[in-house]
This record gives C-alpha cells, sequence and structure tokens, in this order.
C-alpha cells in the first residue's frame, strides 16, 4: 500500500521538474558564416562611419539587414535587424577582449590578435590613446603612464569622456574634410571634361566653317570658269555675225 501511494508520488514530483524546464528553454542564437560575418561588418561599418560613429537607431539596423541579405547567398536564413545590433555588440565585446589580452601581453606595442576580424573591427572603432598630461614644471606627468618618481595617476572617468568626445568630434572634422576634398576632386573632374568637351565642340565647328569655305571657293571658281567660257562662245557668235566690225 505503501509503495502504491509513493509511486504518483515521484511521477508528480517529475512533472513538477519538468515542466519549468520545458517554459525557460530558449531557441538558439542565429548561426553567422563567415561570409554574413563578413558582410555584417563591411556594411555596419559603412553606416557607422557614415554617421560619424554615432549611435545607430532601428532604421540604420533594418538598412544593415537589408544589406546583409543582399551580399550573402540566397540559400543563407536572412537575419533580422535585432540580431544584426546583437551581433555586431557581440562582436565588439571580443574586440575589446582581444584588446586587453594583447595589452596584457604587450603593453608597449599596437594591439594585435590573430582572430580573422580584429582588423576590420579595429580600423573602425580605433582604441583611444590617452593624452598626456604635463603640470606646470614641466614634469612630463602622463595618465596612467610613468610620472614623476615613476608614480602612476588615474585621470577622472568625466575628463576621460569629455576628450573621447573631443576626440571623436576632431575625428569627424577630418572625415568632413575628406568629403570635402573629394568634392573639390570630383568638380575638378567635371571641369576638366567640360573643357574636353567644349574643345571637341569648337574644332568641330572650325572643321565644318574651313569646309564651307572650301565649297564656296570650289563653287566661286567654277562659276568663273562657265561665265569665261560663256563670254568666249559669245564672242565668237558676234564676231562671225559681224566680220566686218
Amino acid at each position: 500500500m505503501a509503495s502504491s501511494s509513493s509511486a504518483p508520488a515521484t511521477a508528480a514530483a517529475s512533472l513538477t521538474v519538468a515542466v519549468p524546464t520545458t517554459a525557460s528553454r530558449r531557441p538558439p542564437p542565429p548561426c553567422w558564416t563567415h561570409d554574413e560575418t563578413l558582410a555584417l561588418i563591411h556594411s555596419y561599418s559603412r553606416c557607422y562611419l557614415s554617421l560619424r560613429r554615432a549611435a545607430l537607431r532601428a532604421p540604420h539596423w533594418q538598412e544593415i539587414s537589408v544589406a546583409v541579405a543582399a551580399r550573402c547567398l540566397p540559400s543563407a536564413s536572412p537575419k533580422t535587424p535585432i540580431q544584426c545590433r546583437h551581433k555586431v555588440e557581440k562582436l565588439r565585446k571580443r574586440l575589446r577582449s582581444e584588446r586587453r589580452r594583447s595589452l596584457s601581453l604587450r603593453p608597449g606595442a599596437p594591439p594585435s590578435s590573430p582572430w580573422p576580424y580584429f582588423s576590420l573591427l579595429d580600423s573602425v572603432d580605433p582604441l583611444p590613446v590617452p593624452d598626456p598630461i604635463s603640470d606646470d614644471g614641466g614634469g612630463g606627468v602622463t595618465a596612467n603612464g610613468g610620472g614623476i618618481g615613476g608614480l602612476r595617476f588615474e585621470i577622472p572617468k568625466a575628463v576621460r569622456s569629455r576628450r573621447t568626445e573631443r576626440r571623436r568630434g576632431k575625428e569627424g572634422d577630418v572625415w568632413g574634410e575628406m568629403a570635402s576634398a573629394l568634392m573639390k576632386l570630383g568638380d575638378g573632374f567635371l571641369r576638366v571634361e567640360q573643357m574636353k568637351m567644349e574643345m571637341a565642340r569648337e574644332a568641330e565647328r572650325r572643321r565644318m566653317e574651313m569646309q564651307l569655305r572650301r565649297t564656296e571657293m570650289m563653287l566661286d571658281s567654277q562659276r568663273r570658269i562657265v561665265d569665261a567660257l560663256v563670254e568666249g562662245i559669245l564672242w565668237e557668235k558676234r564676231t562671225e555675225a559681224y566680220p566686218d566690225s
């Protein structure tokens, strides 16, 4: 009797344990191939740099999702804007981890990593370099570096954030100057092509004028020859009609 009552209790306990496990199960994250990841990095880099490294909004992620789908094979599963954003966040997190690992192994060298996407992401979001701070006496006190007597100084976070904003503003100005230079270069090429077209039209106009003059000269010469022949014939006829005159 006791064994029969313990069996339902055990089954009920197993059911109560299995139900939360089924309810808390989440779908697996999407699988990104190497080509899809490269397409995502290129599309994100173009959009991020065009916005001068500003925060991306929902329409931007929608454009990135469409661009990734256009770059990849039709057989690849399409990625949603949210999946693209989460993937970029994971890539940037991995980038920061690779940078910290590289700086811990080689403190004085630029960050590097065998990770295949490191160079692409590092060029889009370069590591900010701390600006040196010098005191009034010229002692060369540096940020987080060897200062006076080998002491290390920590720059407050608010100051670092302001410097980062100024640095990003300077980078934005640099991109603006590059865009302006490219526009001026394009205008220069356009002016050169317009000058070439104008010179070609002028040369064609002169050629037509010279051809017209040659035609007029030939017609005038032929007219004079015909007039001379007609006058000679008429003179002969008058001479024959009036021999004594």
